[in-house]
């Protein structure tokens, strides 16, 4: 059963409580409302970084009439994150959408692999063709949509050996996210497990996993750099994982009609641009601490290249199908208009 929205998280602190005695109302104007915001992400990470300069920048565009609280402590693991959302156990938060397969199908276009080089062209282009598909942002109804974003290219990190082609993968035991990553490892016939990418320095420290698949963010995220020996690096991603950034519906609905504008108005491209952006910031920092700390990068020879993008083929019709038995009789020029926007600047 959903939880009924927590009002306390938003408290309203009222001004001039004595002219309110007096007057027995409030001008709106003087009314305050607090957002909380729930990162499980280090609040050192950019990411979370990006997110409360955006309710920073709130703040000022509604002459701090909305203000926010960043949350000592997450209130839901990544994967409960949307539903902790929706429920108002926070007002703002981010999650991975692949964190519960099947459940957001068809947004898993921006998931397809050897698309993009950087996290923000990714995420503009996710913004921008989700944005035209009713269907799509059906799949996110019971929040309010405040970005839509991507980290950047997908890695293969491990402990054991260098990787340069497919069968290099054979033996070794990988931690991966959700969604069409999921199904890149299948693909590959790889041995996987699905499990939270914050697990992963647990999964190699213990030797229960021998790599992970990541972006160069996850290395100084994660702390990686004295486990990792190798990374493997393809054009445009291994994969990439679609992330959302949500608002309570309700928490929305209480703002005055002005103060909903300046949330719309710093949000949608905007912010999933900003979102994209922080992801590629902690990708050089991880890519400068790798090379720092002796990981062998290697990038994908051609053949290996050419031999995952034969391979991913049946990825593509594979969403393509699912999109179209959910309503969605175009997928096919989604995913043509997706890799031709993150190809955009």
């Amino acid at each position: 059963m959903n939880k009924p929205h927590n009002f306390p998280t938003r408290r309203l602190a009222i001004a001039a409580l004595a002219a309110t005695a007096a007057l027995g109302a409030v001008p709106a104007a003087w009314a305050q409302t607090t957002l909380t915001v729930s990162t499980w992400l280090p609040s050192s990470h950019p990411v979370p970084q990006a997110l409360v300069k955006w309710t920073q920048d709130l703040e000022q565009a509604t002459k701090g009439r909305v203000k926010a609280q960043l949350l000592p402590k997450p209130v839901a693991a990544p994967p409960g994150t949307f539903n902790a959302v929706r429920d108002g156990l926070a007002d703002i938060s981010f999650t991975g959408l692949g964190y519960t397969p099947g459940r957001f199908t068809l947004s898993e276009f921006a998931d397809l692999p050897l698309t993009s080089e950087t996290a923000e062209q990714a995420s503009a282009a996710f913004h921008r063709v989700a944005s035209k598909h009713p269907a799509i942002l059906k799949e996110y109804g019971e929040v309010k949509v405040l970005g839509l974003f991507t980290h950047g290219p997908g890695v293969i990190f491990n402990m054991k050996k260098e990787v340069t082609s497919v069968g290099d993968m054979s033996g070794l035991k990988f931690r991966i996210g959700g969604g069409i990553v999921n199904e890149v490892a299948k693909t590959l016939n790889v041995n996987a497990a699905l499990k939270p990418a914050g697990e992963s320095y647990e999964l190699l420290s213990t030797g229960v996993m021998d790599g992970t698949w990541l972006p160069f963010e996850g290395i100084t995220t994660f702390k990686l750099d004295k486990l990792v020996r190798y990374a493997t690096t393809f054009p445009g991603g291994l994969y990439n994982s679609s992330f959302i950034a949500v608002m309570n519906r309700k928490a929305y609905d209480a703002l005055s009609r002005e103060d909903q504008a300046a949330v719309d108005k710093l949000s949608g491209e905007v912010l999933s641009r900003q979102l994209g952006r922080a992801f590629d910031v902690r990708d050089r920092e991880g890519r400068a601490l790798a090379q720092a700390s002796g990981i062998k990068v290697t990038n994908a020879p051609p053949a290996m290249v050419a031999d995952l993008a034969t391979r991913f083929k049946v990825l593509e019709k594979n969403w393509i199908d699912a999109a179209r038995a959910k309503g969605l009789p175009n997928a096919e020029s989604i995913v043509a208009d997706f890799r031709a926007e993150a190809r955009k600047p």
